[in-house]
């Protein structure tokens, strides 16, 4: 038996004000962080109909005034994390002096777990905060079975 358990952090993040609130004519902005903990409070809770998961709390984000920049940093915000399990289970059993029969089964994802994908991070965004989609690779539990015979 062997199995592999991995642990990833999530993505930075960067907010952004959607608009080009400093007249800058660059592009859109970082907003003002206005709370302590730019998270929701039940991080990666479904939130209304539809399913999708809260992560980011849109009252923790201001605009600035007109003209001004932001106070918030980029990448400083922290993405969604997520661990995966794989199992394999394997024998080898002697048929002979020179052949063997090898069985082999494997588990990729064996608990199911949810992979989120980052959530939309444009305050002028309708869906701003929340998480619509599972990460990009993520796989559902996948199982695969081998029999060899070696002579």
């Amino acid at each position: 038996m062997s199995g592999i358990y991995a642990w990833r952090s999530g993505s930075f993040l960067t907010v952004t004000t959607g608009t080009d609130v400093a007249l800058s004519g660059v592009g859109s902005q970082r907003p003002n962080q206005a709370l302590a903990s730019p998270y929701a409070d039940n991080k990666l809770a479904p939130s209304g109909a539809q399913g999708f998961l809260a992560y980011l709390n849109r009252a923790a984000f201001q605009n600035p005034a007109l003209g001004t920049l932001g106070n918030m940093g980029r990448n400083n915000i922290d993405g969604p994390s997520f661990f995966n399990f794989d199992l394999a289970l394997s024998r080898v059993f002697r048929v002979r002096e020179s052949q063997r029969l090898e069985v082999r089964a494997e588990a990729f994802n064996v608990t199911n777990s949810l992979r989120p994908g980052n959530p939309s991070l444009s305050l002028t965004s309708p869906t701003f905060g929340v998480i619509n989609q599972s990460a990009t690779g993520a796989e559902p539990r996948i199982m695969q079975f081998a029999l060899k015979y070696v002579f």
